[in-house]
């Protein structure tokens, strides 16, 4: 019994030392300084300096943003633009222009087959994730860049 548990613990600290995946965040935050400061230079630097980053990560954000028809960048890099109205822009277009997006949640597929509970959790779980995925998605398509610019004026207005 003290051997499961003490594999338990271990299992379970190393899962927590992992850092949660940023990347939806950043580039939601790329795509909204783009929409906030769109009448100002924009660099690569000023936004790296907002998401305390380098600049080449904002870079390689906004080549995804490119690549996801989300961004114009002009014929400098300072003149980057919204590739359409941030009303226009969902939380899904956004999170489907990550290249190592995977699911929201995903199932640990390294349990005891020989266990009733380790051999069956992975197939349940597989089917609820599924829907959570699906309803995450559906959520992120009604929430727009526009309104993530109008928090943030709420929210610079206190």
């Amino acid at each position: 019994m003290f051997i499961i548990i003490f594999c338990l613990i271990i299992k379970y600290k190393k899962g927590a030392s992992k850092m949660a995946n940023t990347q939806l965040s950043d580039t939601i935050h790329v795509l909204t300084y783009i929409a906030y400061f769109k009448d100002q230079k924009i660099t690569s630097q000023a936004m790296a300096s907002s998401l305390q980053t380098s600049p080449s990560l904002v870079r390689k954000i906004l080549a995804n943003l490119k690549r996801g028809g989300l961004v114009c960048p002009g014929q400098a890099t300072t003149h980057v633009s919204l590739a359409k109205p941030a009303a226009e822009i969902t939380m899904r277009d956004i999170y489907r222009t990550l290249p190592d997006r995977g699911p929201l949640l995903n199932v640990d597929t390294k349990t005891n087959e020989d266990c009733p509970v380790g051999a069956a959790v992975p197939v349940a779980l597989n089917r609820y994730y599924a829907e959570i995925q699906a309803a995450a998605e559906d959520r992120m398509a009604r929430i727009t860049l526009q309104d993530i610019l109008a928090d943030i004026a709420l929210q610079n207005d206190r």
